[in-house]
């Protein structure tokens, strides 16, 4: 199973070729419609780019819990 971290990495990779490939199309359009409807694509990929960037980062900063089983009782 894919864990969280791995799923929002492949969601960060699909958004920057979103973004791109919008981009792509919008440096490409002759008509003004056409293009800004691009444009807004674009910002629009990037906006939830940054969102899942923040979600990344902080999953990456939050400290790891290590457990473990000593077979000790505690206090004794």
């Amino acid at each position: 199973m894919l864990k969280t971290r791995d799923l929002l990495y492949d969601l960060l990779q699909d958004k920057i070729r979103g973004q791109t490939f919008y981009n792509g199309m919008m440096v490409r359009m002759v008509n003004p419609r056409a293009r800004d409807l691009f444009k807004t694509l674009r910002d629009e990929e990037d906006r939830e780019l940054l969102a899942v960037r923040s979600l990344f980062l902080a999953l990456e900063a939050k400290p790891m819990v290590l457990k473990f089983f000593s077979g000790r009782k505690p206090g004794g």
